[in-house]
C-alpha cells in the first residue's frame, strides 16, 4: 500500500500542473492580444505572460504539494477520493488567481487605454 501514496502524488501532481497549463493555453491567444493592444511595449506583454503562467504554476503546486494523510492500511478508493479532493482545491485557488489576475489587467486596461488614444 505504500506504494500507492507515489502513485497519488504522482496523479495528482500530473494533474494539477496539466490543469494550471489547460487553462494558460486557453487564455494565452486572447491575453497576448489584449496586452499587446494596451501595452505598447512588447517587453510588457511577456512580462505579464510569464507572470501569469508562473501564477498559474505556483497556484496549483501550492496545493498539489501536500501530505496524503491516509493510513497504509487505507483502500485504493480512498486515495482516488483523496487525490480528487486535492484537485477540487486546485480548481478553487486558479478561480480566485484568475479573478485576482482579471483585476489587475482590467485596472491595467482601463489607466493605460486613455493614454494611447484608443
Amino acid at each position: 500500500m505504500p506504494a500507492y501514496n507515489a502513485v497519488a502524488f504522482a496523479v495528482e501532481f500530473v494533474m494539477g500542473v496539466g490543469i494550471a497549463l489547460v487553462v494558460y493555453a486557453l487564455l494565452r491567444k486572447n491575453l497576448r492580444e489584449l496586452l499587446t493592444n494596451v501595452i505598447a511595449l512588447p517587453e510588457g506583454t511577456t512580462f505579464y505572460l510569464r507572470a501569469f503562467v508562473l501564477v498559474l504554476l505556483f497556484v496549483a503546486l501550492a496545493k498539489v504539494v501536500t501530505p496524503m494523510e491516509l493510513k497504509p492500511e487505507a483502500h485504493f478508493m480512498q486515495y482516488v477520493w483523496a487525490v480528487a479532493s486535492n484537485l477540487s482545491g486546485v480548481f478553487e485557488t486558479l478561480f480566485y488567481a484568475l479573478l485576482a489576475y482579471l483585476g489587475l489587467v482590467t485596472i491595467l486596461v482601463v489607466v493605460l487605454k486613455p493614454k494611447h488614444g484608443k
